[in-house]
């Protein structure tokens, strides 16, 4: 039962995959996706086993992103570099804007193959006819000419030492196949001519002739001579069908002779290229393991001076960046210098030309004007306090006197 159960998954897994073609060939997918970007057509069941997942995987988010370009929706074209995890949740976000429920786990689709990457394929592709509106039209067989190939003009013409073979044939056999070969041959050519001709006579001439000529052919011996008689100008043309399988089995036969012929030819130089090939593939490879042996010393010693070399690269690296940290580290202390330098300069100069001490001597006057200016505003406020408090007090005894 159980195996029951596989096959007739595995048939309804290659039917989706045969279904899923035929659609993505309905969108014409051959001219607008492989042939734009160079890919292989894919076999009608690439899709249902995983046997080159990186390959399939790139080809089942490249169709997937053609298939979603066809619907409108905004997606960036992947590449074979991208991360798998990204790309599916791109493609499941586009799965759930189109109201397709997601059921599965995402991590099914890293291998590319498969009955759930064939499901979002042909749900994807459903909806993409859907959207593009593909219009049946009824079949229409178109009539093909026929013609008579140079082929069959070379072996329509039929051998008259074998016609005359199948009289006599026909000659030792009995009474009622006599009078049914003659009433075919009545239908020939040559008869027909003949009787063309004597349409051109008179009545009476025309069915004189005709039971005469029955009377002979009446008589099996009168029929074999007129045969014979006629039998050098007899030519009897098959009109061929091209659409016949006669004419294919011939043309078969035919080519299966050629190439037979070509053959022996053909695997003769193939084994002597062949043999040629072997023998200087081992000359090379016996010059290889020479050249190996003698040179395995050198190579060895090539290996030991490279890592030597490169120790030592790496030790004038190191010493290289700590003599630039010391020059950059000597660069500041020389601004440094410099700097205390002009400092020291410009107070040595301050203390020999005495410009401080006339400065504290401004200051000082400066400061004394102030104190006396200060003074001066105290005093005049005092006095101006003196006479508020005189008038205030004036006032007072006027106001007791009353």
């Amino acid at each position: 039962m159980q195996e029951d159960a596989e096959a007739k998954t595995q048939q309804l897994q290659n039917f989706q995959s045969d279904d899923l073609l035929e659609k993505l060939k309905l969108l014409n997918y051959e001219k607008h996706l492989l042939r734009e970007y160079k890919l292989k057509p894919l076999s009608r069941f690439y899709f249902v086993k995983a046997t080159n997942p990186g390959e399939q995987f790139f080809m089942f988010t490249l169709i997937c992103w053609w298939l979603c370009k066809k619907l409108g929706k905004d997606m960036e074209r992947p590449q074979e570099h991208d991360d798998p995890n990204t790309v599916i949740a791109k493609i499941i976000q586009i799965l759930e804007e189109i109201d397709v429920p997601v059921e599965f786990a995402p991590n099914k689709l890293i291998r590319g193959a498969g009955p759930i990457c064939l499901m979002v394929l042909d749900v994807l592709a459903t909806q993409a006819l859907k959207v593009t509106n593909v219009n049946y039209q009824r079949l229409h067989i178109v009539q093909e000419e026929e013609f008579v190939g140079d082929y069959l003009e070379d072996n329509a013409e039929i051998i008259l030492e074998k016609l005359e073979d199948e009289q006599n044939a026909a000659a030792l056999s009995d009474d009622s196949d006599l009078e049914l070969e003659a009433h075919n041959f009545k239908q020939l050519n040559w008869l027909n001519r003949q009787k063309r001709a004597m349409g051109d006579m008179p009545a009476s001439a025309t069915d004189e002739q005709s039971r005469e000529l029955n009377a002979r052919l009446s008589d099996h011996q009168e029929w074999r001579l007129e045969l014979e008689r006629v039998l050098q100008q007899l030519k009897v043309f098959v009109k061929a069908d091209a659409r016949d399988w006669r004419t294919h089995i011939s043309q078969m036969e035919t080519l299966n002779t050629g190439i037979a012929n070509v053959a022996e030819s053909t695997q003769t130089q193939l084994k002597k290229l062949h043999s040629e090939f072997t023998f200087s593939l081992e000359k090379i490879e016996s010059r290889e393991k020479h050249l190996n042996n003698e040179l395995q010393q050198l190579i060895q010693q090539y290996k030991e001076l490279s890592i030597e070399l490169s120790t030592v690269q790496y030790a004038q690296t190191q010493l290289q960046t700590d003599s630039e940290q010391q020059m950059t580290q000597l660069s500041e202390v020389m601004a440094e210098q410099e700097l205390k330098k002009q400092e020291m300069e410009r107070r040595g100069q301050v203390m020999s030309d005495g410009s401080s001490v006339q400065q504290i001597k401004k200051a000082i006057v400066k400061l004394k004007d102030d104190i006396a200016q200060l003074n001066l505003e105290v005093a005049l406020l005092v006095h101006a306090h003196d006479q508020d408090t005189v008038r205030q007090t004036l006032g007072a005894a006027d106001q007791a006197n009353n």
